[in-house]
């Protein structure tokens, strides 16, 4: 898994039209991203709209002190 960050992620959305990654709270170790753990949420996104919807969807339900309070990006 390589982490990516929001610009890079906003770039490739203009350049190919979508990005295929997963949202994780910041302080999620990447193991546990696609482990047995499944903390981080697949999405695929086709506008940068939609990935401002899916961060703050994402960052309402499943960030917190434990798991961090912000979104990072992983590449699929």
């Amino acid at each position: 898994m390589e982490k990516q960050h929001k610009n890079t992620v906003k770039s490739l959305i203009v350049k190919n039209g979508y990005w295929t990654g997963f949202l994780v709270a910041n302080k999620v170790n990447p193991v546990h991203v696609k482990g047995c753990w499944q903390l981080g949420f697949r999405v695929k996104v086709s506008s940068i709209e939609e990935l401002d919807k899916a961060i703050n969807r994402f960052a309402y339900y499943n960030c917190n002190r434990e798991l961090g309070n912000r979104v990072s990006f992983y590449k699929k």
